[in-house]
């Protein structure tokens, strides 16, 4: 059976929300269910052999083991010299099986023949195709062979995955409808069998009705593959490994069988996406002591990645998509312009559109969408670290959901993976997308310009007009941690002497980026509250919520292990980790009591004890200790406040309202609220299990942990 995960539109604003179910009703009664009838690989090929032509209609499911012949394992390979064609351009000849050519042959529309090779022995001409290269029905290992085999999109055995050469490395520019190239006029350009035909100096690629893309070959890098490799040497092996290991998983937007091959036969191998890999992995190498062990030039392995970078985005391909997100996610890379510029160039990609319906191959749609929903996550969370409008909007994004098969090239063809579940890695990064579009709405809805100049109109009843915005991003945060399947979940017990396995070591991202998200919802409500906004009822209920977010992302980074922190983190999550200490800063200085204030004072404390030991794990928290020592020096600015009892005795005569919480109840009912408590739900803004006191909150179990 298998297990497809979607995303779900949703009628909010933003793009399509993703969830995530597995459809396990749909299993043919005949289909094979038993791991060992057939392996994992190969029921993942043959799924993508079926789904070559297009997306299918109906769930993924596996095929009978008999169908997977040998000669499914076939791949493009070596046999006899190059074309004459290529001789006299002197260019490299790699073979086209789908119309037994070779590609130069087959873009320019000529006969592929060997009539000038040398020392070829070739079948009589009798034979229709005996001047034509034909395909071995095996990859050779041998370095020359390798340069046939650089067409292989995919270098798992049987898949039949095929690019061009140079895919990588294609400047790609999609061509907008109100440009000066009329769709109606280039719907009569002749087209090959690849649909490509020649316009002035460049390649023209229909994709599908009115969707034209303009494709060039980009210059030579001004940097070599050599000259990146001898900045990290000996290490740069060591850390293919690592980023395989470490960020792959979680971050899904390469083809691990294709880079792993291109890295082994330097061949069509991107220097700027290698230099990415490397910027990014450097920290999860163990560096000797020892004075006189070469040590990576990390300063000018860096400079050099972005001066590339900064090359190629002019003349984007899909290796500047692809190293670009890798480099945004180095907290100290991931600039505000370089945001933008990356934005820009994945537009220049047509990454924005829905490529369900385009002429592609399965694996390229499939990395066009992870791509995308890459993009799109950087924009949105780049946006909360910055406090700058986005750069992505629903109304121009038509990315569709992601499902089982794109992810098919994204992970090593010998993965040892049961066909009846998703791996942790595409259930990771699509509930991290889940989460983003969450996030994307509440932005939306509370941090643009017009909705706080809405905030501002409605003069008394702002909190009242914020809780009732509020309320559909709350509940949607609740489904989207109610929905988290087992592998995304982390231990509830906190004990030090529980075994963390490698998987689970990854979710504490997820979870601090959940616990960023409702902090951000709370940050717009408690900012509103003032007595012209909410009376002391309503103002008590929105701060109880708030506090028990706080305690609860508190406790979550207290039990965070060192497996955790030594995991792959994002670049968000330094200011993840930030915005927890800048919450309990809010509300200490909005108490109304000097009891309260100082108690808010008690946790920054143990907070900041927390995040001092944790630094030796994960350095990137000494940005989180530094901002939060500087909000600190700015709080002997804030005036003291009044003391519980200096409040009720200047009271002339204590105020009881009766005047019930406007519609923002959520529709169930609310257990501590039945039996006659006080209850921080009543406003539909806490999350999963929260409470006033302090003694339930010691004794509830706090979500996600």
């Amino acid at each position: 059976m298998a297990a497809v995960i979607t995303l779900q539109s949703s009628s909010a604003a933003g793009p399509a929300v993703p969830s995530f179910q597995q459809q396990q009703q749909q299993q043919p009664q005949s289909q094979p269910h038993s791991p060992d009838s057939q392996p994992s690989h190969r029921r993942r090929l043959s799924r993508a052999q079926q789904q070559q032509d297009g997306p299918p209609s109906t769930p993924l499911s596996p095929v009978s083991s008999s169908t997977l012949t040998a000669s499914a394992a076939r791949a493009p390979g070596r046999d006899g010299p190059s074309c004459d064609a290529c001789l006299r351009r002197k260019s490299r000849c790699a073979m086209n099986e789908m119309v037994n050519k070779c590609y130069s042959c087959d873009f320019h529309r000529q006969e592929c023949t060997f009539n000038l090779s040398s020392g070829a022995a070739r079948p009589n001409t009798a034979e229709p195709l005996s001047k034509k290269r034909k395909l071995e029905d095996s990859v050779p290992e041998d370095a020359e062979s390798v340069k046939r085999s650089s067409t292989v999109a995919a270098t798992k055995q049987g898949q039949g995955h095929y690019l061009v050469p140079g895919f990588f490395d294609q400047s790609i520019q999609y061509i907008g409808l109100t440009t000066e190239f009329e769709p109606a006029l280039l719907d009569h350009v002749p087209l090959d069998q690849n649909n490509e035909g020649i316009v002035s100096n460049f390649r023209l690629r229909k994709l599908g009705d009115d969707t034209y893309i303009r494709v060039r070959n980009t210059m030579p890098d001004s940097v070599s593959v050599d000259a990146i490799e001898s900045l990290v040497a000996p290490y740069g092996a060591t850390l293919i490994e690592k980023f395989f290991e470490y960020v792959h998983p979680t971050f899904p937007i390469l083809m691990e069988d294709t880079f792993r091959q291109t890295y082994r036969t330097r061949k069509n191998l991107s220097p700027l996406l290698l230099a990415a890999v490397y910027v990014l992995t450097l920290k999860f190498v163990d560096m000797p002591a020892s004075q006189s062990v070469r040590r990576p030039d990390v300063a000018r392995l860096e400079s050099t990645a972005l001066k590339l970078l900064t090359e190629s985005l002019p003349r984007a391909t899909v290796a500047t998509i692809q190293a670009g997100l890798l480099l945004m996610e180095k907290s100290t890379v991931a600039t505000r312009a370089l945001n933008a510029q990356l934005v820009t160039a994945g537009f220049e990609l047509g990454l924005h559109q829905d490529c369900t319906h385009w002429r592609m191959d399965t694996w390229e749609k499939g990395l066009r969408k992870r791509l995308a929903w890459a993009l799109y996550m950087q924009d949105k969370w780049s946006s909360l670290v910055h406090g700058r409008p986005s750069h992505i909007f629903a109304w121009n994004w038509t990315v569709k959901d992601l499902v089982e098969q794109d992810f098919v090239d994204a992970f090593h063809a010998d993965s040892n993976q049961d066909d009846t579940s998703v791996g942790h890695g595409p259930l990771y990064f699509c509930h991290m997308v889940a989460l983003t579009t969450i996030l994307s709405d509440i932005l939306d809805r509370f941090y643009t310009l017009q909705a706080i100049e809405d905030f501002k109109a409605s003069g008394g009843n702002r909190t009242r007009m914020i809780l009732e915005r509020a309320k559909p991003a709350q509940i949607r945060l609740k489904e989207w941690f109610a929905r988290l399947p087992p592998q995304l979940k982390m231990d509830t017990s906190g004990d030090l002497f529980d075994t963390i396995t490698e998987e689970n070591a990854r979710n504490g991202a997820l979870h601090l980026s959940y616990f960023a998200t409702e902090i951000t919802l709370h940050r717009c409500i408690i900012r509103s509250l003032s007595p012209e906004t909410a009376d002391a009822y309503l103002s008590h209920i929105c701060r109880s919520a708030a506090k028990t977010r706080l305690i609860s992302a508190m406790d979550f980074v207290n039990r965070l292990r060192p497996a955790h922190l030594r995991s792959f983190w994002p670049s968000a999550s330094r200011h993840n980790f930030t915005l927890i200490g800048s919450f309990g800063i809010l509300l200490r200085v909005t108490a109304p009591t000097k009891e309260e204030s100082e108690f808010y004072r008690l946790r920054l404390c143990e907070y900041r004890w927390t995040l001092s030991v944790s630094r030796k794990n994960a350095e990137f928290l000494d940005f989180s200790l530094d901002s939060l020592d500087n909000a600190t020096n700015l709080d002997r600015h804030v005036p003291d406040k009044p003391a519980i009892d200096e409040l009720m005795h200047s009271a002339v005569k204590p105020t009881i309202t009766s005047r019930p919480v406007p519609v923002i109840a959520l529709d169930d009912p609310d257990p501590m609220l039945e039996a006659g408590g006080t209850s921080s739900v009543i406003s539909g803004l806490a999350s999963p299990a929260t409470s006033v006191s302090d003694e339930s909150l010691r004794d509830t179990p706090i979500p996600p942990l």
